[in-house]
């Protein structure tokens, strides 16, 4: 049994694209975000930080967040206190500085 083109394509075009490890950004407003690095896990590309609440993104605890840049993760260390951009049901951190290590205060990550 052959298939029509026109009707193959068509069928093939209604099919979801491939789900991305990570859902795009929501168009929702940034949040500050503040918190104590407790690892940088390169393998995994993830970083792990400690934070109180914030207000319409989650409780206090330790979660883990991916990073909008892969090179960031190189220059975090446990330790840190940073600052980022966070977005509503979005666990990247964006715009990330580290706000003070040992002593170097303002020393931005990106």
């Amino acid at each position: 049994m052959r298939i029509p083109i026109f009707l193959l394509s068509s069928v093939l075009a209604m099919v979801p694209a491939p789900i991305r490890a990570q859902q795009p950004r929501s168009v929702g407003r940034s949040i500050a975000f503040f918190g104590r690095v407790e690892t940088v896990d390169l393998e995994r590309r993830i970083v792990i930080v400690k934070h109180g609440k914030i207000a319409g993104y989650a409780d206090s605890g330790a979660t883990e967040h991916s990073t909008e840049d892969d090179g960031v993760l190189k220059r975090l260390q446990s330790g840190d206190n940073i600052r980022a951009t966070v977005y509503p049901n979005d666990v990247t951190l964006h715009h990330i500085q580290i706000v003070y290590r040992g002593g170097t205060k303002g020393k931005a990550a990106k």
